[in-house]
């Protein structure tokens, strides 16, 4: 019995193996086909040579062939909601979705488009109305008035909502920011963030010596010679010192509160701690796209500098649509589009930090 049965699986084996038995190769793409498919169907979105046709819906030429195929499929199929998608192509067979994703991606890229800003540049115009009373680039020259450059940007948006909420009390610089949303201060702190206050010479009042020793319990908040390492600690270095003086004055005095602020200093101590601050070097909080750069380098290890990783089925992002990107980038942040990886490495990026790196792809050439 055992030698039937032996004799029985070598002869399927045989049969299974044999050549006139192999299974029949998969019939390949027709980028032609596709085209047709395309003229007859995607043309609404999609313009024949690969370009969304409005901000927000993507370019799809010179897509890699597989990430195109597993996108219709995810739409197709649910992964991805879009109704109008889902139905169109729920009418597909798998043929027309390989011919489609061989003609978007035989297509040769396009031309990255013209402008699109970074945030630091719109940044730098959000807060124009700001350097009236704080400075050109956030370097305040007025007795009494902070200035923003080099500063904290968490400090400076959370001081800035604030404000705007009217939690400072200061009714005119509240409504002031009004007509400011939550993208535009952000951006508006990374540009003061990434400008360097200029030294300043020692102020008439106070000594700088004396005042050293003085600061000696501030420093575990504000940092060594007052440059913070604490986000959501302000900077003194550098800082105006007529201005410095009110602040620390105002505490001690209790017309401003916070629990760990020191208050028992003389005038005359005060004068020296703000005369000490005032004279200390202080350098940009940021570099312009540094953060932003930190984050394209790890998304350049699936998405390649230009190329995509040929290991892996992912899009290409350079000469994409900067609003496409940021929309899409916003979905995987929030939790809207499904992929668990994506969600867990853009949890915590603000709109402003997305958008910066929307626009450097966007700028960058596809080929």
């Amino acid at each position: 019995m055992k030698s039937f049965l032996t004799g029985i699986c070598l002869g399927l084996c045989l049969v299974s193996c044999s050549p006139e038995q192999e299974p029949p190769l998969p019939a390949v793409a027709d980028a032609a086909d596709g085209k047709a498919i395309v003229e007859a169907n995607c043309t609404g979105c999609h313009a024949l040579d690969g370009r969304g046709k409005t901000a927000e819906i993507p370019n799809l030429a010179a897509q890699p062939a597989d990430y195109l195929v597993n996108a219709i499929h995810a739409y197709s199929e649910g992964g991805r909601h879009h109704a109008a998608l889902q139905d169109l192509f729920a009418g597909f067979s798998e043929s027309d979705v390989q011919d489609i994703s061989a003609y978007f991606s035989g297509l040769p890229p396009l031309q990255v488009e013209a402008g699109g800003e970074t945030a630091y540049r719109e940044g730098a115009e959000a807060g124009a109305y700001c350097t009236g009373c704080h400075g050109a680039h956030g370097v305040s020259t007025t007795a009494g008035i902070p200035s923003l450059a080099g500063q904290q940007p968490a400090y400076l948006i959370m001081a800035t909502q604030e404000y705007a909420r009217g939690d400072r009390g200061h009714a005119e610089k509240a409504e002031m920011l009004q007509g400011l949303g939550e993208v535009d201060i952000e951006k508006m702190a990374m540009y003061f963030a990434s400008q360097a206050p200029e030294p300043r010479e020692a102020p008439p009042f106070g000594d700088p010596v004396a005042g050293e020793p003085l600061t000696a319990i501030c420093g575990s908040c504000h940092g060594a010679s007052g440059v913070s390492l604490d986000p959501l600690v302000p900077s003194l270095a550098g800082q105006e010192p007529v201005y410095l003086v009110n602040s620390i004055k105002a505490y001690r005095d209790e017309k401003r509160s916070h629990e760990d602020m020191v208050t028992e200093r003389t005038d005359a101590e005060i004068e020296s701690i703000a005369a000490f601050y005032s004279i200390q070097a202080a350098g940009s909080a940021v570099e312009p796209g540094d953060q932003a750069g930190k984050v394209i380098e790890k998304c350049q290890r699936c998405h390649g500098r230009g190329a995509v990783n040929p290991n892996m089925v992912v899009p290409v992002l350079n000469g994409q649509k900067k609003d496409y990107l940021l929309r899409v980038m916003k979905q995987y942040r929030d939790d809207e589009r499904g992929s668990s990886m994506m969600h867990k490495m853009s949890s915590g990026y603000s709109d402003s930090l997305l958008e910066e790196i929307a626009a450097h792809y966007a700028s960058q050439p596809a080929d």
